[in-house]
């Protein structure tokens, strides 16, 4: 993995998001509980929990702010944890796990710096948001970064797989293939795609980011 993953060892990232519901103690069990599953297979295996940052006077829309009776809003206004609870989740998480996380803003990205994950990860749905995508090459240089490809064509998968891996950009960076649907139904895989990418950019296609129901 060209000393992308220590050991060289297959990572399993296992999604947190906004499952924590906002409540810290929620949030621990949920760590505490999946560590317990994965535990034994820690000899061969790495795992990471994957959290979500998003700051909500800028990635929401200024006419939404104050529909919180909305469903596609209250869910994060409803989730969000203050700085003071990030800081006790994220360093319970690390006893147990590696970390990574999701900025779905340039206000997150910094966050993701500071809390000093151990990955940043570019969701799907971000994978052509060039400010974004422009804002953590400028400031995740010293940053391992995984990106999903769901939902990109041939070009776009192009596109951002180039700008990550330019030598002038010197950024660590691989990628995970994806079907962005949710979820993802066996015969809608599609996995002789995966093989595709793996012949055409090899060691940079990473693994499979998956959404199917088992």
């Amino acid at each position: 993995m060209d000393n992308f993953l220590k050991d060289n060892k297959p990572l399993i990232i296992l999604e947190m998001a906004n499952n924590h519901m906002g409540n810290i103690s929620h949030g621990k069990k949920i760590i505490d509980k999946y560590f317990k599953i994965i535990k034994k297979y820690k000899n061969n295996l790495q795992f990471a929990i994957k959290f979500q940052f998003r700051d909500i006077k800028t990635y929401i829309h200024e006419d939404f702010l104050d529909k919180k009776d909305d469903k596609y809003v209250s869910r994060f206004f409803d989730t969000q944890l203050n700085k003071s609870e990030w800081k006790k989740l994220i360093k319970h998480s690390k006893k147990k796990f590696l970390t990574i996380c999701t900025p779905f803003d340039e206000i997150s990205v910094k966050k993701v710096i500071d809390y000093n994950f151990d990955f940043l990860k570019i969701a799907s749905c971000s994978m052509d948001e060039w400010p974004l995508l422009e804002h953590i090459a400028k400031l995740a240089k010293q940053k391992k970064i995984i990106a999903s490809l769901g939902g990109g064509d041939d070009q776009s998968i192009r596109n951002i797989i180039s700008f990550f891996s330019s030598k002038k950009r010197k950024l660590n960076a691989k990628f995970l293939y994806c079907v962005a649907k949710y979820p993802t139904e066996p015969e809608n895989l599609n996995l002789s795609y995966f093989s595709h990418l793996k012949e055409i950019y090899g060691k940079k296609i990473m693994g499979f980011s998956t959404h199917e129901n088992t």
